[in-house]
């Protein structure tokens, strides 16, 4: 189904990266990444693996195992950020190794990334742009890059992932947790979409999953919010009610918490202070 693929767009653009790009991952490094580095060349540290990021490559990485990253000199990249809002999809891309590289495909043409820089940054100005106002040609090629992308890095796998029948059994209340997020809904409540006593759906769905039913709705909503933020001119508040915090104080502490940087500051930084 159409919905199994569906992902959130954080950042993205291009930048001429210098040694102030060097430093340690950070809490908005927690998504995923793709670099096209076209000149120069940088370095990612993933645990014990260092990574180079070289021109005529293209980069999938997982910011979540992210430690440090390095530009000893000059690196020009254009590159994204996004989070699936999937599950079924973040599953499949936690099967990937940290880092998956090929070179960049011939049908990549640079009116692609052309389009890439239209979604996240407005060409005229060094002011960045909402993405509401790029075109629809443009959001679909930079989805669809993505999709290819995961696509490709998916066909290398020696054992590709498959998890149909465990997916399948607990997918109406994925659905469930997907459309009420926002409220917050017990765990009773989740566990009845599946006809399940809620201690058996949680142990199901973490062993599935590697996280709990309130931590994936916790990161619904955190992932939902900083794609706001960057993305329209809603206030902090307004965006703390759309993502079901009534409080406004209480969700800055919740983000602050989980990104190391308030929500205020998430949404007023240029958009590459991401990349």
């Amino acid at each position: 189904m159409i919905d199994n693929y569906n992902l959130i767009l954080l950042s993205g653009g291009q930048h001429h990266c210098d040694s102030s790009w060097s430093r340690k991952a950070t809490g908005t490094d927690r998504c995923y990444k793709v670099y096209f580095p076209v000149s120069g060349a940088a370095a990612l540290q993933l645990g014990p693996d260092k990574i180079v990021l070289r021109p005529g490559q293209v980069y999938l990485i997982s910011g979540y195992r992210l430690t440090h990253q390095y530009c000893p000199k000059a690196m020009a990249v254009f590159w994204l950020h996004f989070v699936p809002e999937s599950l079924y999809l973040r599953h499949l891309i936690d099967q990937l190794p940290a880092v998956f590289h090929c070179p960049r495909p011939d049908d990549w043409s640079l009116e692609i990334l052309r389009d890439l820089c239209e979604v996240f940054q407005n060409p005229f100005s060094d002011v960045n742009r909402p993405r509401k106002e790029s075109s629809p040609v443009a959001d679909c090629r930079v989805h669809g890059i993505l999709l290819t992308l995961i696509s490709r890095a998916l066909e290398v796998l020696a054992d590709p992932p498959s998890f149909q029948p465990q997916w399948q059994r607990l997918k109406p209340a994925v659905d469930f947790m997907q459309l009420r997020y926002r409220e917050n809904p017990t765990l009773a409540e989740i566990a009845s979409q599946v006809g399940m006593a809620a201690n058996h759906f949680h142990r199901r769905f973490a062993a599935l999953f590697g996280r709990t039913p309130f931590e994936h709705m916790l990161a619904q909503r955190m992932d939902r919010a900083r794609h706001l933020l960057a993305s329209t001119g809603m206030t902090v508040k307004e965006v703390s009610n759309q993502v079901g915090y009534e409080d406004a104080a209480y969700f800055s502490r919740v983000f602050s918490k989980r990104f190391g940087i308030t929500p205020s500051d998430y949404q007023s930084r240029p958009l590459w202070h991401d990349r």
